[in-house]
């Protein structure tokens, strides 16, 4: 795990850009821009690249990690705020975003994470079963006792957050636990794929916390666990699918998200109001 991804998963607060870096250099990384400057154009350019790079990382992470919500209006000032960066890059990776329909932008031409609509979200879940299911199962053919471990442990804390309703810190580590197991499938197609269903369908799922009871208790992530210790590597596919499927027929049946237009209406806020909502737990 690089140290940037790490900074991202033990951390429940959106980080900025600066406190990846320092994170990035107390493990050992080379800093960039830090020494003289050459002068050159290249340098630049590639600087600046760089810069859009770690933007475009970083909200992507937001978005599959729930600290957005759909409807929700993006300021690009506040934005590069709490990034801790200039507007210029943050505008480029919005730009992109709104191609790829993650965000979209509204008649009075600000930029809000895309609605949810039911029929949109029923896709969005029997794609994730499909493809998800298949990382699941490739992992399981490559897994050591070195991802078990770490499986374990995330899966350690994330019932702890779960335990005291700390709802970002759940859907981070919910994220973190899926995606070591994917990337463990060693796949060169399957896990840009999946973000890419996540950047869709992680605003949505903040929704899936926001019960008095949380209905969600992450059983699966340990008949995951259980399964790659065992080799079984269709009962790691079901337990993944299972996982997924449970979070989905919450929110289509029980949460009452699409009858009150959580996700579909003109403004997020006035939805969010009337949800219950958990403040995040402060480490």
């Amino acid at each position: 795990m690089d140290a940037l991804t790490r900074a991202v998963r033990e951390s429940t607060d959106f980080p900025s850009i600066q406190a990846l870096r320092r994170a990035s250099a107390a493990a050992g990384a080379p800093r960039r821009g830090t020494g003289p400057r050459t002068g050159t154009g290249t340098d630049a350019t590639r600087q600046r690249g760089e810069l859009q790079a770690q933007v475009a990382r970083l909200l992507r992470i937001a978005l599959m990690t729930g600290q957005f919500v759909p409807g929700q209006t993006l300021s690009l000032r506040q934005l590069a705020h709490k990034l801790g960066t200039s507007p210029m890059p943050v505008r480029g990776v919005l730009g992109q975003m709104i191609a790829s329909g993650v965000l979209e932008t509204q008649p009075n031409g600000s930029v809000a994470v895309a609605r949810m609509t039911e029929p949109r979200f029923v896709e969005l879940t029997r794609v994730r079963k499909a493809l998800e299911g298949m990382a699941a199962e490739m992992a399981c053919r490559n897994a050591t006792p070195k991802l078990v471990a770490e499986l374990e442990k995330i899966n350690a804390r994330l019932h702890r957050s779960i335990a005291s309703r700390d709802i970002l810190a759940c859907l981070r580590l919910n994220q973190a636990f899926h995606f070591a197991l994917y990337s463990a499938s060693a796949s060169e197609i399957l896990p840009s794929l999946i973000e890419s269903l996540w950047l869709r369908a992680g605003p949505f799922m903040y929704f899936s916390l926001t019960a008095p009871a949380t209905p969600w208790d992450a059983t699966g992530h340990q008949t995951v666990i259980d399964c790659l210790r065992k080799g079984n590597a269709r009962g790691t596919r079901l337990a993944i699918e299972r996982d997924i499927a449970g979070s989905a027929t919450y929110l289509l049946k029980k949460s009452g998200a699409f009858r009150n237009g959580v996700g579909a209406g003109p403004d997020a806020a006035t939805a969010l109001a009337k949800a219950p909502r958990a403040r995040a737990a402060r480490r």
